[in-house]
């Protein structure tokens, strides 16, 4: 599927003294300067790199109202190390989902803490709680071990079972998803202080159909966006052979556009497509329920949703490519009691009319398929008591 780019909302306020007054002058008060931070994943344009990038390229709107940009600039895990958390939920993963999620991220240990430090939990539905199974280290072997101890542990219980199998010893559904939902923002929360943080999610997910999935589904794609964290949700399975050729069969690109509704443009070149190379049992990512709240959590944090193993050494590619987009907070609108009674509100994120970009819409344009500012898949949400707070 061809994305243009994909944006996660988080906030981080900054306060700022005012420069040092002449002699004869005496200030009292502080000037409180507050800004946010957007992550953008690089929009497919031709060659373009990180450096190409200004200001004047992009428009944010917080809750409808725009926001100044004040700069721009690469998301450099190598110069500025990133919190990573691997979250294993073990009560709502297969054993082949964290078997094969740990497998792989076990073989792809350099990858990881060259993020940053890395931390791991389990959670498997204990009383206790979530279980640290690594503190924060960058030592490769010592998170591919741990990786590796859990891979051997057949964990997994996928509480999302008919009514008839499900273990007798789980709550009710209900009550499972919201124990997840909570634990995974529990745990997630206090550790992105400074965000982005990268968060490696390995569960088979839930329907979001009735009401305890849909508000489940809706917080955790709000929470983990709204507090910094991009993700990258691992539903890792072993794909079922093709009837007609006795082996997984990988789709095309042209093959996957007949079969899903749609306009499409074609992918860039050089720019490998996340959908490549993906047998056809693999899309279930893409149209089952139960996974819809990691592609929400996936989609509105400027990470991934994937299926299968070799997606994941691409993805490590793409999480290179970020753009760090800084705005200001401060801004005339909405009234300050509505925001703070609200937890989060909505962002939106276009590419800029006037850009030095724009000659690449002039067909689309055409074609009535975007307006002048072309709207990005972007993150939804960021916290609504810090703009409450800058006013």
């Amino acid at each position: 599927m061809p994305r243009t780019a994909a944006v996660v909302l988080f906030v981080a306020a900054a306060t700022g003294l005012p420069a040092q007054p002449p002699p004869d002058r005496t200030f009292t008060d502080a000037v409180e300067v507050t800004e946010s931070s957007v992550v953008i994943e690089l929009p497919r344009l031709r060659n373009a790199r990180p450096s190409d990038f200004e200001s004047g390229d992009f428009v944010v709107e917080v809750a409808g109202e725009r926001r100044r940009v004040t700069g721009v600039s690469a998301l450099d895990p190598k110069t500025n190390p990133r919190p990573v958390l691997v979250y294993v939920d073990a009560v709502l993963a297969k054993p082949e989902t964290v078997r094969l999620g740990t497998e792989a991220l076990a073989r792809h240990a350099r990858q990881l803490v060259a993020l940053g430090p890395v931390e791991i939990v389990l959670h498997d539905g204990a009383i206790s709680g979530s279980e640290q199974r690594l503190t924060a280290t960058t030592a490769p072997r010592a998170v591919e071990a741990a990786l590796e101890r859990i891979a051997g542990e057949h964990l997994g219980r996928d509480a999302y079972f008919e009514s008839g199998n499900r273990p007798v010893d789980l709550p009710t559904y209900v009550d499972v998803v919201r124990e997840s939902a909570a634990r995974l923002l529990a745990e997630t929360t206090p550790r992105c202080s400074d965000p982005p943080c990268f968060l490696f999610w390995l569960s088979d997910g839930f329907p979001a159909l009735d009401d305890a999935g849909i508000r489940a589904a809706g917080d955790l794609e709000a929470g983990l966006a709204a507090h910094g964290w991009i993700v990258i949700a691992m539903a890792l399975h072993v794909p079922t052979p093709d009837p007609d050729y006795g082996a997984p069969r990988p789709i095309s690109y042209e093959q996957w556009k007949a079969l899903t509704p749609g306009v499409k443009m074609a992918p860039s070149a050089g720019e490998v497509s996340r959908l490549q190379g993906l047998s056809a049992s693999s899309f279930d990512l893409y149209v089952e329920p139960r996974y819809e709240p990691l592609r929400r959590a996936a989609s509105a944090s400027c990470g991934a949703a994937l299926r299968v193993e070799h997606q994941l050494a691409a993805e490590f590619g793409r999480l290179e490519r970020r753009l760090l987009l800084r705005f200001t907070s401060e801004a005339a609108g909405p009234d300050q009691g509505a925001l703070a009674a609200m937890r989060f509100l909505p962002v939106e994120v276009r590419l800029a009319e006037v850009s030095r970009f724009a000659d690449r819409r002039k067909f689309k344009r055409w074609l009535g398929l975007v307006p002048k500012e072309e709207r990005l898949h972007f993150g939804r949400w960021v916290q609504a008591r810090r703009f409450a707070a800058s006013r």
